[in-house]
């Protein structure tokens, strides 16, 4: 194992039904970087992401072929078990989705679904360094008894992040993380962001190509389920090396 390696992708292709929605994706994710994903809306962006904690299995007849390691680990082995494998992969959505119970409630409504006779004291602990990490202990170590949909939006979403962490996940999905938030908000969960890469791999997929330029080490384009191009993200954006690639970052298409 590469312990440089978060993910890696061989000759990966999906299905829903018979729909292909990935076809042959090989490429490698760094460890303790942040990679984005662009592409236009249905080129297999989201599918990938949730390929990667399997969530997109749900009440879904899906097939795949070739393989996808996680540190490691071939996440489709049949002995994989899924609620081990999304302890280790958190995943963060679009809009924001606390649970309709307290700030409190939700940092570990993780653990006490996962880990079993959890002393009120860890618990405690554990809450305390999740709103720390994400930057809301001083405002909300006063009011955790406070209902988590009260929140504004961008701090909803820093609690669905501070959610995912006592359960100690190695990589962090952010499913276009910003879309429902204000310029101001956008700019302190891409902080956030960056500075969580330090303690986890990040992969974000992201329809703005000012965002995947300010947060990313690396860059992934995809089209129709396709790998375009992959690369260092100042290297894929000042010099692509392939037209399509091109003909997108310039809104050419999508």
């Amino acid at each position: 194992m590469n312990i440089n390696h978060a993910v890696n992708t061989n000759e990966f292709s999906f299905w829903y039904g018979q729909f292909q929605a990935l076809n042959k994706l090989t490429f490698t994710i760094a460890a303790h970087k942040i990679t984005s994903l662009i592409g236009p809306s249905g080129c297999g962006k989201s599918t990938y992401l949730k390929c990667l904690n399997r969530i997109n299995e749900r009440g879904t007849e899906v097939s795949h072929e070739g393989s996808i390691q996680i540190f490691g680990e071939d996440i489709y082995h049949p002995q994989v078990a899924l609620p081990e494998l999304r302890k280790q992969v958190g995943m963060v959505f679009q809009k924001p989705n606390p649970l309709p119970l307290s700030i409190y409630e939700n940092i570990i409504f993780g653990a006490r679904t996962h880990l079993k006779n959890v002393k009120n004291s860890v618990l405690d602990e554990m809450v305390e360094t999740s709103l720390h990490r994400v930057g809301l202990w001083n405002d909300l170590k006063g009011q955790l008894n406070r209902p988590a949909l009260s929140l504004s939006l961008e701090k909803q979403q820093r609690l669905c992040i501070a959610r995912l962490l006592p359960l100690k996940p190695k990589l962090l999905l952010l499913d276009e993380p910003c879309s429902a938030l204000d310029p101001a908000g956008i700019e302190a969960i891409e902080i956030l962001i960056k500075d969580l890469k330090k303690d986890y791999s990040i992969l974000i997929v992201t329809h703005s190509m000012n965002q995947a330029k300010r947060v990313s080490d690396e860059t992934i384009f995809m089209y129709m389920g396709e790998l375009v191009e992959m690369g260092e993200t100042a290297s894929l954006f000042n010099s692509p090396k392939v037209p399509r690639t091109a003909a997108y970052i310039e809104g050419r298409f999508g």
